[in-house]
């Protein structure tokens, strides 16, 4: 019995220093976050409002008062990097096919609509198609990018580090991914696009604050992506907002359509929203 009080004694008073620790592994400032402490992020362009992730939401989401376009990118068959949520075209466009299978020639074929699970009763206008990131880049040279490598790969990320050299956009690009490891790759290969925190790696950090050391974590990127709960658990929390400044990661809470879930969001201190209605998240902060 003495063993155990023991123990627990000296795990008591490693856990009470640890809590005290100073927090010294804060990430630097970026550009890609230096002129607004809240950010307006358009989901897939906007996509409720226009087809998602296309040349035309962008322009309607901008439009509307987004700050930051998300989209996602895939690698066609001649290596061309393309806008697209899937790996295949068959949910929004008149065509079928994977995207890793097809050249842009004939990913150019197909018109592109709204997704008929999430908005069957929207029609798309015609002549929608599914761009090339380049084209994001040479139409919206002044506009930020969160950018989400889909495939499971290095391959798409190494396009995508030229892509963002070739055009000189490293301060207007923030890279994320769902897998940690697709994102170790890319920051060893390009180190100069910062990226936000993989899921393993957002894990971690949500796991260290609910025992009150997440001060304690050393972020790997420069910002978190999260739901408002997973799996019916409440995920952001003033608790995680308050530890994410202590270390300067932005904290940008995804996908939220509703007003009043808005308001909360941004009375609590988070740092950007990413939507699928951008025009209502604009009158939330204007209001």
């Amino acid at each position: 019995m003495s063993k155990l009080v023991c123990s627990l004694a000296v795990v008591s008073v490693v856990y009470v220093v640890l809590l005290l620790w100073p927090t010294n592994n804060r990430v630097g400032d970026i550009p890609f976050y230096a002129d607004k402490s809240f950010n307006i992020i358009a989901h897939r362009n906007g996509r409720a409002l226009l087809p998602g992730n296309t040349l035309e939401a962008a322009v309607n989401a901008l439009s509307v008062g987004a700050d930051i376009l998300e989209l996602d990118i895939h690698l066609s068959a001649d290596n061309v990097l393309v806008v697209r949520h899937d790996d295949t075209i068959d949910s929004t466009t008149n065509g079928t096919g994977k995207i890793a299978e097809m050249t842009l020639a004939e990913l150019s074929l197909y018109e592109v609509g709204f997704n008929e699970y999430d908005y069957p009763e929207k029609t798309a206008q015609k002549g929608i198609r599914i761009p090339t990131l380049e084209a994001f880049f040479v139409g919206f040279p002044a506009k930020k990018f969160l950018i989400e490598l889909k495939p499971d790969d290095a391959h798409t990320g190494a396009h995508l580090c030229q892509l963002v050299k070739k055009y000189d956009l490293i301060n207007q690009v923030m890279v994320g991914s769902f897998s940690s490891s697709v994102l170790q790759h890319f920051r060893k290969k390009c180190p100069e696009i910062p990226t936000s925190l993989g899921e393993s790696e957002v894990m971690w950090i949500v796991a260290l604050n609910w025992v009150g050391l997440g001060h304690l974590y050393d972020p790997p990127g420069f910002s978190v992506q999260l739901p408002v709960e997973h799996n019916g658990i409440k995920v952001v929390s003033r608790s995680l907002v308050k530890t994410l400044r202590e270390l300067n990661l932005s904290l940008d809470v995804w996908t939220v359509n509703s007003v009043h879930e808005m308001k909360e969001l941004i009375n609590l201190g988070v740092n950007g929203i990413i939507t699928d209605r951008p025009d209502l998240l604009n009158g939330v902060v204007l209001d």
